[in-house]
């Protein structure tokens, strides 16, 4: 069952200006949703894998790939032994760096916002959930204070 998730309305703007410092064109929309982020628990213990459509390659196979979720600990090391979710300790900050980094390819915008995000998002999911680079990537925005975008 998929955990219902915020939605963001890039209708209203803060005022505040944007962070200083950060490439924000790694937030720029994709017109087709590329990425799809999935997790499961159960018995055999945790799965997180990322679903990437590729409409331009040839073969209907070979339009989605699914690959494992990296947990890159090269930017930051709160569980080398993998994710978690549903709380708010050190295996779902290493899942909420890990979304915001493969969905936003920048290490100093998911540096910023992965704790937020631990606790807006990954503390609350259950046994299975569903997220995509779309809804990260308008978390980040709205979190960088990008103009019309807020937390709806």
């Amino acid at each position: 069952m998929e955990q219902a998730q915020h939605r963001f309305s890039p209708q209203r703007n803060t005022g505040r200006s944007p962070q200083t410092g950060t490439d924000l064109s790694a937030l720029q929309t994709p017109r087709i949703a590329a990425k799809t982020y999935h997790g499961r628990s159960g018995r055999n213990g945790v799965r997180v894998w990322v679903e990437e459509f590729n409409p331009t390659a040839k073969h209907r196979r070979e339009q989605t790939v699914v690959r494992p979720l990296p947990l890159h600990l090269e930017l930051r090391s709160h569980s080398p032994t993998g994710f978690a979710w549903g709380y708010s300790g050190s295996g779902p900050a290493q899942l909420a760096l890990a979304l915001l980094m493969d969905a936003t390819g920048e290490p100093t915008l998911a540096l910023r916002h992965y704790q937020e995000f631990k606790f807006r998002f990954v503390a609350g999911w259950r046994e299975e959930w569903r997220i995509t680079e779309t809804e990260i990537r308008s978390f980040v925005a709205a979190q960088e204070n990008l103009p019309g975008c807020q937390l709806a």
